[in-house]
């Protein structure tokens, strides 16, 4: 008997820790996280746009790693695509 009301005790314990919690400290994660979340699409939105500014007008063409490279290798660029006619 005595095992049974400790261990009762002890689960309204942790839920009523549980909600002390919840009500209280997790808002404050989850307001941060907002904020910092926040923080960094401004940060990305300004860079866009100072890079927009700066460029106004202006065309580049932009590849992923030593493309240019290797099209110079090849000697010609682009890719060859073998087909077959169909009558």
């Amino acid at each position: 008997m005595v095992g049974f009301i400790r261990t009762l005790l002890i689960i309204i314990t942790f839920y009523y820790l549980f909600k002390l919690i919840a009500r209280y400290v997790l808002p404050f994660l989850v307001k941060k996280g907002v904020e910092n979340m926040q923080k960094k699409q401004q940060e990305e939105f300004n860079r866009y746009r100072e890079e927009a500014q700066k460029h106004e007008g202006e065309v580049i063409i932009q590849t992923k790693g030593n493309r240019k490279d290797q099209t110079q290798e090849k000697g010609t660029e682009g890719e060859y695509v073998d087909f077959e006619e169909v009558e």
